[in-house]
């Protein structure tokens, strides 16, 4: 289409000139001259207007389709970056400071006992290694400290495991405290099993315990488990996070190289943060959520009265569930809405370098391209809804 309409604007500019050489040559009158001339400008100003808008649209679809293709590529290679470094993660965390060859030697301590309240406090940390709690079923507590060297003789590996010292503590002055800390440039890894209810006598229900975690590490990941936690703060530099099945009062996670994910996990309170890594909030549902990234996606199937997720390069997507409010933030990427017809919402989407989409059901209103309004009609006056506010600098906001 492109290409005919530019043949005749070529064709219009021709007749133009050949009608100026008449002219000159008085082949024709100077009314007959005026009035073609003025036809022929006006056909020509037609065609260059319908040419450039087309050219404008035809960009708009070319770099929408580049925005789809460069999002699934980018979550692809999010995928494979976040595998890699959880690979380079494990070997920083074998080699530590070190680049011994030969093997690797472990050793285990065993740390075990039961705690006389419903409240703990387990404060961990470790350099060089990774931080794993989760639920059992048994009354008591166990906490596996596994100690790793690298060594070209067992001889030589058994005093390096021997000289590296961790300090274990269970104190119970009124309240149960766990605190386990490994030092140096060594890996330990921690993993630790807990009751999840203190249980009762005949005539009494079992109580949920509550944890307050404080865990923190250099070079290793954290998880954690089908607990209940209360105040709960989680710190790594490089190292993934993630809760799955945890019930927190208030969560504070973060990471600067590494995803962070909460699945099947809700939370009073929450702020999750990385520099370099994706957001992923699997049925995830509480009352208070910030969560943000600089170099990475956010996924979410979310339940939050008030949520504000953003990143600075990378997609958002959300399926909104129940009520609350959103604010979607991204500086160079897309955003997309999945809403619940079944809860009245309300979206108000804008970009600067992009367009917005709605699916046909929708009712849009639309304030040329960067702008646009989706309501539903029982919005006014609902108690259970969804308003959601979003924005990109660069890419479009779908609303499907």
């Amino acid at each position: 289409m492109r290409t005919k309409r530019k043949l005749d604007m070529d064709r219009y500019e021709k007749m133009l000139r050949d009608l100026e050489e008449m002219k000159n040559k008085e082949e024709i009158s100077e009314q007959t001259y005026e009035e073609m001339k003025k036809k022929y400008e006006e056909k020509l100003k037609e065609l260059e207007d319908s040419y450039f808008e087309e050219d404008e649209t035809e960009l708009e679809l070319e770099l929408e389709d580049l925005e789809d293709l460069g999002e699934k590529i980018t979550m692809k290679v999010e995928k494979a970056v976040s595998n890699a470094m959880d690979k380079v993660h494990t070997m920083m965390s074998e080699m530590p400071g070190s680049f011994d060859p030969g093997r690797t030697y472990t050793t285990d301590e065993v740390y075990e006992g039961e705690f006389d309240t419903d409240q703990i406090h387990i404060d961990f940390s470790t350099i060089n290694g990774h931080i794993d709690l989760k639920k059992w079923n048994q009354d008591t507590y166990k906490v596996v400290v596994t100690k790793k060297v690298r060594s070209l003789s067992e001889e030589r590996a058994q005093k390096k495991l021997e000289k590296m010292k961790v300090e274990f503590e269970h104190q119970k002055n009124g309240k149960d405290v766990l605190e386990l800390h490994a030092g140096g440039n060594t890996t330990v890894d921690i993993t630790g099993y807990f009751p999840a209810v203190a249980k009762g006598g005949l005539l009494s229900k079992d109580q949920p315990i509550h944890y307050d975690l404080k865990l923190k590490s250099v070079n290793g990941h954290f998880s954690v488990i089908g607990l209940h936690a209360g105040d709960t703060k989680l710190e790594t530099v490089n190292g993934r996070i993630g809760l799955e099945k945890v019930n927190a009062r208030d969560l504070d996670a973060e990471t600067m190289n590494g995803r962070i994910f909460l699945e099947d996990t809700e939370v009073e309170r929450g702020s999750i943060s990385t520099e370099n890594g994706r957001l992923e909030l699997l049925n995830a549902r509480g009352n208070t959520m910030t969560a943000s990234t600089e170099n990475g996606s956010v996924r979410g199937k979310v339940s939050f009265h008030h949520a504000e997720l953003t990143t600075e390069n990378g997609s958002i997507r959300i399926s909104p569930k129940e009520k609350g409010e959103y604010t979607l933030v991204t500086e160079n990427g897309s955003i997309r809405i999945d809403l619940d017809r079944t809860v009245p919402y309300y979206v108000e989407a804008k970009t600067a370098m992009g367009r917005i989409k709605a699916a046909s059901d929708l009712d849009a209103t639309f304030k040329g391209k960067r702008y646009a309004t989706v309501q539903h009609e029982d919005f006014e006056g609902a108690e259970q809804r969804i308003s959601i506010d979003a924005e990109t600098d660069m890419g479009s906001v779908k609303i499907y």
